[in-house]
């Protein structure tokens, strides 16, 4: 008379179902782990701490760009290979001794250029900025009374390009 042999059942890492049933939750917790790491890492920039303040700033802003736009302002505006931004304002204005040219990059705020152009005897505004990433600016040129803004520009080298108060680019 033979003994009846029992067979070991295998191992239950062996079974497909076992790791449907474990695998699926591990993943997700991995994959849930590894979103809160990379919104800690890449904190969002694109909200300002003093939002209520700019919030507010707007409608004197708004009361700048009509001004510009009564007074029939136009800049021409080229920037050089050496990095030095070129500014000529044709309307009914007095010029001021100076302008703000404000280059606001799309996407990174830690990006963002505000550069003051002075001006020299032949009328023309001149003042250097750092390098330029070939990116769709948006732009402002401002002094006490006005204030002109485009959007989207890109910034060839010595490719000047005009803005027209109260119509800006998109």
């Amino acid at each position: 008379m033979s003994l009846p042999t029992t067979l070991k059942p295998p191992p239950a890492w062996h079974e497909p179902l076992v790791w449907l049933v474990f695998g699926i939750p591990a993943l997700t917790v991995v994959a849930g782990l590894i979103t809160v790491w990379i919104a800690v890492q890449r904190a969002d920039s694109n909200v300002a701490e003093d939002y209520y303040k700019r919030g507010l700033a707007i409608n004197r802003s708004l009361e700048r760009e009509a001004r510009a736009q009564a007074l029939g302002l136009v800049a021409e505006v080229s920037l050089t290979a050496d990095r030095v931004l070129t500014v000529r304002l044709s309307g009914k204005v007095s010029p001021p001794e100076s302008i703000m040219l404000t280059l606001t990059h799309p996407v990174h705020a830690e990006q963002d250029r505000r550069v003051v152009l002075q001006r020299g005897t032949d009328g023309l505004y001149r003042g250097s900025t750092a390098p330029i990433a070939l990116v769709a600016w948006d732009l402002a040129i401002e002094s006490q009374d006005w204030r002109m803004t485009a959007r989207h520009l890109r910034l060839p080298d010595g490719v000047p390009f005009r803005i027209a108060a109260g119509s800006p680019r998109h």
